[in-house]
């Protein structure tokens, strides 16, 4: 428990202190709201040409008119976050957990410096991401097709979500921070987990609460209500809060794990308390310690 207390602590001090640690998450943001923009474009011409079929393809012709092209806007929302992760957001999550490093090691915050160290491969994220991402699709997708439509389900499905994302949350931190072959990141950061459950699972469960919370009282169907009742420009709005909400919680989870990580394998037990980062130099090289994991964000 002191453990996440102290990670918290770190996490709260960092983000207010240092805002160039914000920049990796902005860039996943922007990329996302750009994936939005070319859904908000796509029925308006000359770009229509280009960006209406797959999506006529996929979803119908509906989708293409006002004001269901609004609603539809925050339905995307799942897809546009995908792309991101996978374009840019996989990436940006394992050069934020390097720019961490880099305040445990007492150097300046650089993100450059992190591009330029080569600590984050492109390929072994995303397949990190991917794998973690679509174990959870996939559980979820199937234990609501097959599974009974009860409340006491609905919460099983809430809590295998937090369960999966605190297996996986390890994984790219340990591949960024010791250099390790992905399928090694993934055992060793399951193994994190299970050595560490009570501290990972309060890790996990603030950021996901903030995600979970949001989605359930701004679902679609509500959007549609409220469309109805206002005006289908709202939905603009809340495209808006779901792209903050989501950028907030996949940062404060991805540095309060990624301290969380370097507390348990770089600071001494009696020394958890302290809210002050551990230098690398008073601590075991990361190539030649014990266990690790890390995992990306279930999107």
């Amino acid at each position: 428990m002191r453990s996440v207390w102290t990670a918290w602590r770190l996490t709260a001090k960092i983000l207010t202190s240092a805002r160039r640690l914000w920049i990796p998450f902005l860039i996943t943001a922007v990329t996302e709201a750009f994936f939005i923009g070319l859904v908000w474009l796509a029925p308006h011409p000359p770009f229509s040409t280009v960006l209406a079929p797959p999506i006529r393809y996929f979803f119908g012709e509906r989708v293409l008119h006002y004001p269901t092209h609004l609603w539809f806007l925050y339905h995307a929302m799942k897809h546009t976050n995908v792309a991101a992760a996978v374009a840019v957001g996989a990436f940006m999550s394992g050069l934020a957990w390097a720019m961490v490093k880099q305040s445990h090691e007492g150097v300046p915050l650089s993100l450059h410096g992190a591009i330029v160290s080569k600590q984050v491969r492109y390929g072994r994220v995303l397949i990190l991401w991917m794998i973690a991402w679509g174990v959870a699709k996939g559980a979820l997708e199937l234990i609501g097709q097959y599974g009974p439509k009860s409340l006491w389900m609905f919460g099983s499905m809430i809590g295998l979500t937090i369960l999966l994302q605190a297996l996986f949350v390890y994984a790219i931190p340990i591949t960024v921070f010791q250099q390790t072959a992905w399928w090694k990141a993934l055992w060793r950061g399951v193994l994190e987990t299970v050595h560490h459950p009570v501290s990972t699972l309060l890790a996990v469960i603030v950021p996901s609460t903030l995600v979970i919370l949001f989605a359930m009282f701004v679902s679609p169907t509500h959007i549609a209500d409220w469309m109805l009742h206002t005006a289908p420009e709202i939905t603009v709005l809340l495209v808006a809060a779901r792209l903050l909400v989501w950028t907030l919680a996949d940062t404060l989870l991805t540095i309060t794990i990624a301290h969380l990580w370097w507390i348990h394998h770089h600071t001494p037990a009696a020394a958890v308390t302290s809210a002050d980062p551990v230098p690398l130099a008073s601590s075991p090289s990361p190539n030649t310690t014990f266990m690790s994991r890390e995992g990306p964000t279930v999107a």
